[in-house]
C-alpha cells in the first residue's frame, strides 16, 4: 500500500513555483532580446542597401561599349561637326584660299584677252550673281558633306592628330595612335553595322580594337596619368581595354549593335543572373 503524501510538503513547492513566476515576470532578458533583432534586422537592410549600391555602380562602370564607347562623347562630337559643316571643304583647301582663287579669274581672263590682242571693251565684264553661282557650284563640289568617305577619314584622322599630340607633329605617341585607331574603329564599325555579312572587315574591326587595348595598355604601363586622360577623352574606361574582347554575337546582342536583334539563347545560368542583377538595381533606386 502507498504511503500517504503529506500535505506539508505541498506548501514550499507552491512557494518555490510563485517565486520562479515572479522572477521571470519582472525580468529584463525579453526586452534585451528585442533590441539586439532590432539592431540585426537594421544592420541588414544597411547591408543590402549596400549591396544594391555596389550592383548598380559596377553595372554602369562596367556597361561602357568597348567599340563605341561611351554615347555622346565630345571628341567624337566635335569630329562629327566638323566633317558635317558645309563651310568644311575637301582636297585640303579652305574658304579663304577659294575666295581668293575666284577673286583672281576674272583679272586673269582679262590679262589673257589683253595679250591675245583682243579690246578688252567688247567683253563685257561679269554680274555679280554669276560670280556667287560660280562660288556656289565650287563650294557644293569641294565641300566635306559630298566628298568621299576617304576625303571624310583623312579629315577625322587630322583632327584627331591635332587634339591628342603632345607636340607639333606628332605621330607616334600613344595617345594620337590610340585616337588614329578610334576614328578608324568607328568608321569600319558603321560600314560593319550597314553590311551585316561582310564578315572580312567585321574581323578587321576585332583587329582594330584589340591593336587599341595593346596600345593603351602599354600607354598604362607608361604613364598612367595620361592613360586615364586619353580614356575619358575617347570615352572609353579601364574595363573596356583590360577585358578580353571578342567581335562575337554574344558581344553583339548584348551592346545591341545590330539594335534589339537576338543573335544567340542565354541559358537558364545567365537569365537568373540577369534577373539578380536587375532585383539589385531595383533596390538601389528603391533606396535612393
Amino acid at each position: 500500500m502507498r504511503p500517504m503524501l503529506k500535505c506539508r510538503s505541498l506548501v514550499p513547492v507552491r512557494c518555490c513555483y510563485n517565486t520562479f513566476v515572479a522572477r521571470r515576470l519582472f525580468g529584463s532578458s525579453p526586452v534585451v532580446g528585442s533590441s539586439k533583432a532590432v539592431k540585426f534586422i537594421k544592420s541588414q537592410r544597411r547591408r543590402q542597401k549596400n549591396e544594391a549600391k555596389q550592383a548598380s555602380l559596377h553595372m554602369v562602370l562596367d556597361n561602357v561599349d568597348p567599340v563605341f564607347g561611351r554615347p555622346d562623347t565630345p571628341f567624337i562630337n566635335r569630329i562629327i561637326a566638323e566633317i558635317r559643316e558645309p563651310s568644311v571643304l575637301s582636297r585640303g583647301y579652305n574658304t579663304t584660299e577659294l575666295d581668293k582663287l575666284l577673286a583672281a579669274v576674272e583679272p586673269t581672263e582679262r590679262e589673257q584677252i589683253g595679250l591675245a590682242g583682243f579690246n578688252e571693251e567688247t567683253f563685257p565684264r561679269e554680274d555679280i550673281s554669276v560670280i556667287e553661282n560660280r562660288r556656289e557650284a565650287i563650294m557644293r563640289i569641294l565641300s566635306m558633306k559630298n566628298s568621299s568617305n576617304k576625303e571624310r577619314t583623312k579629315l577625322a584622322l587630322k583632327l584627331a592628330r591635332e587634339e591628342f599630340q603632345r607636340f607639333e607633329g606628332d605621330t607616334g605617341s600613344s595617345e594620337v595612335q590610340a585616337a588614329c585607331l578610334t576614328v578608324r574603329i568607328l568608321n569600319m564599325a558603321h560600314h560593319v553595322q550597314e553590311h551585316k555579312k561582310d564578315n572580312a572587315n567585321t574581323r578587321i574591326l576585332r583587329i582594330l580594337v584589340q591593336q587599341r587595348q595593346g596600345i593603351l595598355k602599354y600607354l598604362k604601363k607608361d604613364n598612367a596619368e595620361r592613360y586615364y586622360w586619353t580614356l575619358e577623352k575617347l570615352g572609353l574606361n579601364d574595363a573596356a581595354i583590360i577585358n578580353e574582347f571578342n567581335m562575337d554575337r554574344r558581344y553583339m546582342q548584348e551592346y545591341k549593335f545590330f539594335g534589339d536583334k537576338i543573335l544567340i539563347k542565354d541559358s537558364k545560368k545567365v537569365l537568373e543572373q540577369k534577373r539578380k542583377d536587375l532585383r539589385k538595381q531595383k533596390q538601389a533606386q528603391a533606396f535612393e
